[in-house]
């Protein structure tokens, strides 16, 4: 991330998720955001400091989505966050084992929004 307030904002905002720590541990700021009803899931948001982190930024997972959030009805979902200004890959497609969208996070991330069949 080059920025950890903009990349809360958009977790806590537009997907939902709850800042579940935020710490200083000297000069080093723990930023955790995840679902409170999932426990054992949290996303370490953290800030790129060196040339080759920052390079990274948008490509932590090689192009792949970093994470899937799984929903109940992804046309919902995704209508409610495209209203938010949410960047999408497209629209929603259905497949024999659910229907699912990609979208990208402040940091041009790729998460994965998904509906199981």
């Amino acid at each position: 991330m080059n920025d950890l307030d903009e990349a809360v904002g958009f977790y806590t905002g537009k997907l939902g998720m709850s800042l579940l720590e935020d710490k200083r541990l000297g000069d080093y700021r723990w930023v955790l955001v995840g679902y409170p009803e999932q426990p054992g899931f949290g996303i370490n948001l953290d800030l790129a400091t060196t040339e080759e982190e920052k390079v990274l930024v948008g490509r932590q997972a090689a192009g792949l989505p970093m994470f899937s959030i799984a929903t109940d009805n992804c046309r919902r979902d995704y209508e409610a966050m495209l209203a938010q200004g949410i960047e999408f890959e497209g629209q929603p497609e259905s497949q024999p084992w659910g229907t699912a969208v990609t979208l990208r996070d402040v940091a041009g991330n790729r998460v994965h929004l998904s509906q199981d069949a």
